[in-house]
């Protein structure tokens, strides 16, 4: 349940996961080893140590024009810092910045020593008002926290959560390295890929970007809406299902259940998931 206050706290209780009972005069028999080795391997590792020395980063960019905006970001940004503390991440908060000031508190950021203990980060960027030029490059986080840049992160998932206007107000951009690889004609045959470079590594390589996911409030070109009194829509439904689901479903099935959230929803904003290279499921409690 949640509990609000005139001063916008919040007190949160998690429910305890499901029991499944067992039918009278049936016997229940465990997995085979090969199966718990299969499920296990498909999830990120989650230990009480990582757990015990998690972090999160909370952006919020400084673009607002009244202020309302600023009223409304600030609560959005208080749910979320309570949401993350409570699942066990410190909060790092850069608040009042302008997308150009961001690069050296998030260079900071990935050098951050708790980085090497952690079993996850959470990135969220919370941005309100403008005037449709602002424009904060997405991509400033993917170069910092990739394996090459920050390789204490590797094989670890990086969720990025993401609330700003793709209407009128803010424009995010992903960067051209995103952009429709269609357009660029720059396809090699496969036997050719070698040759592209004379310093290419035979043998197992890492990723440089993988276990990334972006939850994005909106759609391109939908805005994303706000209570007057609880601000944005988005961050509210993620609050709730992550209260309700945390224990039992992975943080993409959580994703899902926000989407569905808004399927009823009087306007045509659709949360969405982008650059998703999660090759596992992320269960934020393991027992």
């Amino acid at each position: 349940w949640i509990q609000r206050n005139t001063e916008w706290s919040y007190s949160v209780s998690f429910p305890s996961p499901p029991r499944c009972p067992t039918a009278p005069g049936l016997t229940v028999s465990p997995p085979a080893k090969s199966h718990i080795f299969h499920f296990v391997s498909q999830i990120y590792p989650v230990t009480q140590q990582s757990q015990s020395n998690r972090i999160a980063l909370l952006i919020n960019t400084e673009t607002f024009t009244t202020s309302l905006y600023k009223c409304r970001a600030a609560k959005d940004e208080k749910v979320m810092q309570n949401l993350l503390q409570t699942l066990g991440y410190e909060v790092v908060r850069l608040t009042d910045l302008f997308s150009q000031m961001i690069d050296k508190p998030l260079k900071e950021f990935s050098e951050h020593p708790k980085l090497a203990l952690t079993d996850s980060v959470f990135v969220t960027l919370v941005c309100y008002g403008g005037t449709g030029t602002e424009e904060f490059e997405i991509d400033q986080i993917f170069q910092l926290l990739n394996t090459k840049n920050c390789p204490a992160l590797k094989d670890k998932p990086k969720i990025i959560i993401i609330h700003a206007c793709r209407g009128v107000c803010v424009f995010v951009s992903v960067g051209e390295e995103s952009a429709d690889l269609l357009d660029r004609k720059q396809f090699v045959p496969t036997d050719d890929i070698e040759s592209l470079s004379v310093n290419s590594v035979k043998g197992p390589r890492a990723q440089n970007e993988k276990d990334f996911i972006i939850f994005h409030s909106s759609t391109t070109c939908k805005c994303s809406y706000k209570h007057e009194t609880y601000g944005s829509a988005f961050i509210q439904h993620i609050f709730e299902a992550v209260r309700k689901h945390c224990l039992t479903d992975d943080i993409e099935e959580i994703f899902r259940m926000v989407m569905q959230s808004f399927e009823e929803f009087p306007s045509e904003q659709m949360p969405t998931k982008e650059r998703d290279t999660l090759t596992k499921r992320f269960y934020l409690f393991q027992s």
